[in-house]
């Protein structure tokens, strides 16, 4: 087979052309000052022995530690299915010890994921908060009216990220949707 048509050579010209194109010059690579090696810049055939084979066609190449440069000790092959858990981007969680990944903790929770990102992310409600279900599936009763307290956060127009920040601390949920949230006055 010639070497153009190696899913291995593809891979080593796009790793290169990441660190070295002019197209890339903005990109986290060049950004970052990422290389190839010496030991493989100029050479598939040393590169291809380093890392062997591809194991299969759903695979790709990975840095381990993304801040470092592409060469033998850092790099592997990984199913694409799994290589976006290793970018800057990606958001990590510790939670009763165990740390995942948010996608991970949406899979385990049962949680969607978009629901728990906008949790965390958007409404700025605390992971542990975030985490847990009963906080938000629960209804609470003010006034002879039932609703979750998402709900009672859009009717009062308050943030829920404040609520559920002080259910969280200990708060009544009817304390933490019915007493005022103080600002500050300048």
């Amino acid at each position: 087979m010639n070497r153009k048509q190696m899913k291995e050579y593809r891979i080593w010209k796009a790793m290169k052309s990441r660190c070295n194109s002019n197209c890339y010059k903005d990109s986290y690579y060049q950004k970052d000052r990422i290389k190839v090696c010496d030991r493989w810049v100029n050479n598939f055939e040393q590169f291809l022995n380093d890392m062997g084979k591809i194991p299969g066609d759903d695979y790709s190449i990975e840095r381990i530690d993304i801040k470092k440069d592409y060469c033998p000790e850092n790099c592997k092959w990984i199913p694409m299915k799994d290589q976006p858990i290793n970018r800057r981007t990606t958001l990590w969680f510790t939670y009763n010890g165990k740390t995942l990944t948010l996608k991970e903790w949406s899979r385990q929770s049962g949680i969607k994921y978009d629901t728990l990102r906008s949790r965390v992310v958007r409404r700025n409600i605390p992971f542990e908060i975030a985490i847990d279900n009963d906080n938000f599936d629960k209804t609470v009763e003010i006034n002879g009216e039932r609703h979750t307290v998402t709900e009672w956060c859009k009717i009062k127009n308050i943030k829920s990220g404040d609520v559920f920040s002080r259910i969280h601390r200990g708060w009544s949920k009817i304390d933490a949707i019915t007493i005022p949230i103080k600002c500050n006055k300048i």
